[in-house]
């Protein structure tokens, strides 16, 4: 015997209720992941840079004068010191709010007395003329048209809608918080929030990496696109000194046959992460390994290092992001559960409501009939 609608939509609002529970804990406990992110990437972060600065490139750190490096180090306190504030705003431009005064995306809508009149139409009784409502409808002004057309008037005078607007004004339109109500939502909410702390932490890594470029502490000739696209791949090949430095990834850089110094690129994925202290010297046959070692020799290929943060790797280096990870963990857990549960339910809502569908216009054929 199937169950009915309401009992069904009852246990549907009372996962709703976890979900929304559940959010505020996700929210709470992301935050005092960034707050601590923070922290230790004040630590990390300029470690990393110190032996970048004095164990691989110090020839060139030792060519700075007091006032340049002086004005690197405060550019680099600055950078890290934004973090924080910064990935807040990377996640508000998504709609995603961790401060729990602002967790408004996080409340479950009142469904009111839905589930009734999903019944009634079923039952062929809506009790509405859709006709009177889609003729109220038409008469409500789009906004989007009145856009549209202020928009064409304007443009008609050589004017624009932001050239009316205060400075500063329609230039950035702030994304409405994300609603979270089901379980998928949240699993959603969760997977953006990852994907922002890490394009942010690769941010930080590069922004830091131009500095040590317009410093010359890194070479000039340093590729920065291809840099970014190593450091979002995030490939443990790149960094195989993690244990003695584990901020830091190894490029093998090919000088191009044209003159021009900013004309190099990069070697194929087996030969750009290759170190001479590499455990990958076993995917390269003897004559490859040769190869390389002659042509770096003659020039044509130069070893560069750079600035690579992994959120993983920070996680490994301080106890208490790893906890916090591992709460995150454990409130995945139990959101795997909720959504399986939410899933189940709502396939016998839909089977439910189906059965009422074919009842209500069955009896209907044997009244007509009798």
């Amino acid at each position: 015997m199937t169950r009915s609608i309401p009992k069904i939509r009852e246990q549907l609002t009372q996962i709703e209720n976890q979900t929304a529970i559940l959010g505020h804990h996700f929210a709470a406990t992301y935050d005092q992941y960034a707050q601590r992110l923070g922290q230790i990437l004040q630590q990390q972060g300029v470690y990393a840079v110190y032996q970048i600065c004095t164990q691989i490139y110090p020839d060139a750190f030792l060519q700075l004068d007091y006032s340049p490096r002086h004005k690197f180090q405060s550019q680099l306190r600055t950078a890290i010191a934004k973090f924080y504030d910064q990935l807040l705003a990377n996640l508000e431009k998504e709609g995603i709010f961790l401060d729990s005064s602002r967790q408004e995306q996080i409340v479950p809508e009142p469904e009111g007395n839905t589930e009734d009149a999903e019944e009634l139409i079923l039952l062929g009784n809506d009790g509405d003329n859709p006709e009177e409502k889609k003729s109220e409808d038409s008469n409500v002004p789009d906004l989007q048209e009145i856009k549209d057309f202020l928009s064409q008037a304007l443009q008609k005078e050589g004017l624009s809608l932001e050239m009316l607007l205060p400075q500063g004004m329609g230039a950035t339109e702030e994304k409405a918080p994300t609603v979270i109500k089901t379980p998928e939502d949240l699993q959603k909410w969760h997977l953006q929030v990852e994907k922002i702390l890490h394009r942010s932490v690769v941010a930080l890594s590069m922004n830091i990496n131009r500095l040590l470029t317009a410093s010359k502490i890194i070479p000039p000739n340093l590729p920065l696109h291809i840099l970014e696209m190593a450091l979002q791949s995030e490939d443990d090949r790149l960094a195989p000194n993690r244990e003695k430095m584990p901020h830091v990834v190894n490029l093998l850089i090919e000088k191009a046959q044209k003159p021009e110094s900013e004309n190099v690129s990069p070697p194929s994925t087996d030969e750009g992460e290759e170190d001479t202290e590499n455990d990958d010297d076993e995917d390269l046959s003897p004559e490859a390994i040769e190869e390389l070692i002659q042509r770096s020799k003659r020039g044509q290929i130069s070893r560069l290092t750079a600035l690579n943060l992994r959120l993983k790797d920070l996680e490994f280096s301080d106890v208490n992001l790893g906890l916090i990870r591992k709460q995150i963990h454990t409130y995945l857990k139990d959101l795997t559960k909720l959504e399986k549960q939410y899933r189940q339910l709502e396939r016998q809502q839909v089977t439910a409501k189906a059965e009422l569908a074919w009842r209500s216009t069955w009896q209907n054929q044997d009244n007509g009939g009798a």
